[in-house]
């Protein structure tokens, strides 16, 4: 547990030291015994935080070169945004908000517009998923809502049946969830978030034929991530 909490400690500070610059594209990095003696840690750990960051497309490695720095905006992914959101200005995380927002939105009207199509039987987790979300809003315990907020995506996105939706909107809703400020702001007011899902689904269950648009349906995640940036410009 602690060696890979050393793992963990050790990649995250690279991690974000390649997001912020420190360590510019193309640079080699110091010989895994320096890192050693500079993380005070054995050169397994350093080899492993190393490795992890190879597979996140942050780093490269080539036998007796060592290991160079990839432009992450190129080769990272999505799990970079945390690292590369800490320590940038206010003005700068709410841009990074407004477009993982914005983002989430496109998504969404590619999984409600498949939702439409649903019949209404197929929509029985999604209700259970929505009702588990009222009572972890009840709780107004952040984490919490939070995770039941995955919970209803994971449900719409199962219903889809489609996994290039499913490889995309859930590493989108991850990371949301996992900056704190955002999420903190998402779900400020729980029951705000409840209206909204209680209204997508609601009009799920109308007939197909009655049912609105896939961007009418948006328009009420729209208003929601409105008062979500306006309520983040403030803190």
């Amino acid at each position: 547990m602690l060696e890979s909490r050393a793992v963990d400690d050790v990649a995250e500070v690279l991690r974000q030291e390649i997001a912020r610059g420190v360590l510019a594209v193309g640079e080699r990095l110091a010989p895994e015994r320096q890192l050693a003696l500079r993380f005070e840690v054995n050169r397994g750990t350093v080899r492993a935080a190393l490795g992890r960051l190879e597979a996140e497309g942050l780093l490269s490695v080539r036998q007796g070169s060592g290991y160079l720095v990839r432009d992450f905006r190129r080769t990272g992914t999505l799990e970079l945004l945390p690292a590369l959101v800490a320590g940038r200005s206010a003005k700068e995380r709410l841009a990074i908000a407004s477009d993982l927002l914005a983002v989430r939105r496109q998504l969404a009207v590619l999984v409600l517009e498949r939702l439409r199509e649903v019949p209404r039987v197929a929509l029985a987790p999604v209700r259970r998923a929505v009702e588990d979300f009222v009572l972890a809003a009840e709780s107004r315990d952040v984490a919490r809502v939070a995770a039941a907020d995955l919970d209803v995506l994971a449900a719409l996105l199962a219903v889809t049946e489609s996994p290039v939706l499913q490889l995309c909107a859930s590493p989108v809703a991850s990371v949301l969830a996992e900056l704190p400020e955002l999420r903190d702001a998402i779900y400020a007011e729980p029951q705000t978030n409840v209206m909204a899902y209680r209204a997508v689904l609601a009009a799920l269950e109308l007939p197909r034929s009655k049912r609105p648009s896939a961007d009418q349906l948006a328009a009420i995640l729209a208003e929601r991530d409105r008062v979500t940036l306006a309520r983040l410009a403030k803190r």
